[in-house]
Protein backbone atom coordinates (compact mmCIF):
# COMPACT_ATOMS: atom_id res chain seq x y z
CA UNK A 1 0.00 0.00 0.00
CA UNK A 2 1.40 3.09 -1.29
CA UNK A 3 0.66 7.06 0.31
CA UNK A 4 -1.25 8.47 -3.04
CA UNK A 5 0.29 11.38 -4.92
CA UNK A 6 -2.50 13.64 -3.67
CA UNK A 7 -2.23 12.30 -0.29
CA UNK A 8 1.78 13.25 -0.03
CA UNK A 9 1.22 16.54 -1.56
CA UNK A 10 -1.68 17.81 1.20
CA UNK A 11 0.75 16.23 3.97
CA UNK A 12 3.68 18.64 2.12
CA UNK A 13 1.62 21.63 2.04
CA UNK A 14 -0.45 21.09 5.51
CA UNK A 15 0.43 23.58 8.49
CA UNK A 16 1.52 20.84 10.58
CA UNK A 17 4.05 20.29 13.70
CA UNK A 18 7.76 18.98 11.40
CA UNK A 19 8.80 16.31 14.00
CA UNK A 20 8.63 13.32 11.26
CA UNK A 21 11.78 12.98 9.36
CA UNK A 22 11.46 13.30 5.05
CA UNK A 23 10.90 9.16 4.48
CA UNK A 24 7.90 9.14 7.19
CA UNK A 25 4.97 11.71 6.63
CA UNK A 26 2.73 12.09 9.37
CA UNK A 27 -0.21 10.02 9.13
CA UNK A 28 -1.63 12.13 12.11
CA UNK A 29 -0.49 14.95 13.19
CA UNK A 30 -2.32 18.05 15.50
CA UNK A 31 -0.81 21.17 17.83
CA UNK A 32 -2.11 20.63 21.33
CA UNK A 33 -2.23 22.58 24.06
CA UNK A 34 -2.85 25.80 22.15
CA UNK A 35 -0.59 25.59 19.39
CA UNK A 36 2.58 25.06 22.19
CA UNK A 37 2.90 21.08 22.04
CA UNK A 38 2.26 18.56 18.77
CA UNK A 39 1.13 14.98 18.66
CA UNK A 40 1.82 13.18 15.34
CA UNK A 41 2.03 9.39 14.33
CA UNK A 42 5.10 9.15 11.25
CA UNK A 43 5.18 6.12 8.88
CA UNK A 44 7.67 4.75 6.58
CA UNK A 45 6.92 5.62 2.94
CA UNK A 46 5.60 3.51 1.02
CA UNK A 47 4.09 1.69 3.98
CA UNK A 48 5.28 -1.69 4.12
CA UNK A 49 5.17 -5.29 6.29
CA UNK A 50 9.00 -4.00 7.22
CA UNK A 51 7.93 -0.55 7.49
CA UNK A 52 7.79 1.96 10.93
CA UNK A 53 5.35 3.96 12.50
CA UNK A 54 6.62 6.38 15.40
CA UNK A 55 4.64 8.26 17.93
CA UNK A 56 6.35 11.76 18.55
CA UNK A 57 4.78 14.22 21.02
CA UNK A 58 6.79 17.48 22.11
CA UNK A 59 6.64 21.38 22.05
CA UNK A 60 6.65 24.03 19.57
CA UNK A 61 8.01 27.26 19.29
CA UNK A 62 6.42 30.72 18.56
CA UNK A 63 6.23 29.86 14.63
CA UNK A 64 4.50 26.22 15.39
CA UNK A 65 7.86 25.00 14.17
CA UNK A 66 9.06 21.56 16.21
CA UNK A 67 11.50 23.38 19.06
CA UNK A 68 12.08 19.89 21.32
CA UNK A 69 10.93 16.34 20.96
CA UNK A 70 9.61 15.56 24.49
CA UNK A 71 8.78 11.75 23.88
CA UNK A 72 9.63 9.26 20.92
CA UNK A 73 8.50 6.02 20.62
CA UNK A 74 9.41 3.40 19.83
CA UNK A 75 13.53 5.03 19.93
CA UNK A 76 14.29 2.45 17.03
CA UNK A 77 12.04 2.84 14.22
CA UNK A 78 12.85 -0.95 12.98
CA UNK A 79 10.27 -3.10 13.41
CA UNK A 80 8.46 -0.29 14.81
CA UNK A 81 5.08 -1.82 13.89
CA UNK A 82 4.88 -4.61 15.93
CA UNK A 83 4.52 -2.72 19.12
CA UNK A 84 1.14 -0.79 17.69
CA UNK A 85 -2.66 -1.39 17.33
CA UNK A 86 -4.76 -0.15 15.34
CA UNK A 87 -8.48 -0.34 15.37
CA UNK A 88 -12.10 2.04 13.95
CA UNK A 89 -15.20 1.05 15.66
CA UNK A 90 -18.67 2.57 16.49
CA UNK A 91 -19.61 2.28 20.37
CA UNK A 92 -23.03 4.18 21.75
CA UNK A 93 -23.28 5.99 18.26
CA UNK A 94 -19.55 7.76 18.39
CA UNK A 95 -17.19 6.13 15.79
CA UNK A 96 -13.76 6.45 16.74
CA UNK A 97 -10.17 5.38 14.74
CA UNK A 98 -7.38 4.76 17.22
CA UNK A 99 -3.35 4.01 17.27
CA UNK A 100 -2.56 2.67 20.56
CA UNK A 101 1.20 1.43 22.32
CA UNK A 102 1.99 0.44 25.74
CA UNK A 103 5.24 1.07 27.61
CA UNK A 104 5.99 -0.98 30.77
CA UNK A 105 4.37 2.00 32.83
CA UNK A 106 1.73 4.00 30.34
CA UNK A 107 -0.82 3.14 27.22
CA UNK A 108 -1.22 5.64 24.93
CA UNK A 109 -3.85 6.04 22.38
CA UNK A 110 -4.20 8.38 19.49
CA UNK A 111 -7.34 9.09 18.59
CA UNK A 112 -10.35 10.83 16.42
CA UNK A 113 -14.01 10.67 17.39
CA UNK A 114 -17.09 11.70 15.45
CA UNK A 115 -20.84 11.71 15.55
CA UNK A 116 -22.25 12.03 12.34
CA UNK A 117 -21.05 14.76 10.82
CA UNK A 118 -19.78 16.77 14.17
CA UNK A 119 -15.92 16.33 15.66
CA UNK A 120 -15.98 15.06 19.26
CA UNK A 121 -12.41 15.15 19.61
CA UNK A 122 -8.95 14.16 19.00
CA UNK A 123 -5.57 14.39 20.43
CA UNK A 124 -3.51 11.41 22.63
CA UNK A 125 -5.12 9.65 25.88
CA UNK A 126 -2.33 8.10 28.12
CA UNK A 127 -3.23 5.91 31.09
CA UNK A 128 -1.26 4.68 33.89
CA UNK A 129 -0.85 1.36 34.11
CA UNK A 130 -0.27 1.16 37.69
CA UNK A 131 -3.43 3.57 38.83
CA UNK A 132 -5.87 3.05 35.94
CA UNK A 133 -5.62 6.90 35.94
CA UNK A 134 -6.28 8.47 32.37
CA UNK A 135 -5.23 12.18 31.01
CA UNK A 136 -5.98 12.97 27.79
CA UNK A 137 -3.75 16.01 25.96
CA UNK A 138 -6.75 17.17 23.17
CA UNK A 139 -5.97 18.58 20.29
CA UNK A 140 -6.40 22.29 19.39
CA UNK A 141 -6.91 22.07 16.18
CA UNK A 142 -8.78 19.12 13.54
CA UNK A 143 -6.44 16.93 12.84
CA UNK A 144 -5.93 14.92 9.56
CA UNK A 145 -6.42 10.72 10.22
CA UNK A 146 -4.85 8.36 7.34
CA UNK A 147 -5.44 5.57 9.59
CA UNK A 148 -6.39 3.64 6.58
CA UNK A 149 -3.05 3.49 5.53
CA UNK A 150 -2.70 1.14 8.50
CA UNK A 151 -4.72 -0.79 7.41
CA UNK A 152 -3.35 -4.45 7.24
CA UNK A 153 0.06 -3.55 8.90
CA UNK A 154 -1.56 -3.32 12.48
CA UNK A 155 -2.54 -5.53 14.99
CA UNK A 156 -6.18 -5.11 15.92
CA UNK A 157 -6.79 -3.77 19.01
CA UNK A 158 -8.35 -5.93 21.83
CA UNK A 159 -8.57 -3.14 24.65
CA UNK A 160 -11.29 -0.88 23.31
CA UNK A 161 -14.81 -0.41 24.94
CA UNK A 162 -15.96 -2.67 22.21
CA UNK A 163 -13.91 -5.41 22.56
CA UNK A 164 -11.06 -6.87 19.70
CA UNK A 165 -11.24 -4.33 16.85
CA UNK A 166 -9.63 -4.02 13.60
CA UNK A 167 -8.53 -1.46 11.11
CA UNK A 168 -11.51 -1.42 8.30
Amino acid sequence: MHLSTSLLATLAFARIALACESDTPALFSCEASKGRKFIELCASSPMAADGSLQYRFGSLDENGSEQAVEFEYPANRSGSLRHFYGATYTHQGTYTQSVRFATPTFSYSVFTQARGDRDLGAGVEIRNLATGKTTVISCSERPRFYIFELKGFLACDAETPVGNRCIK
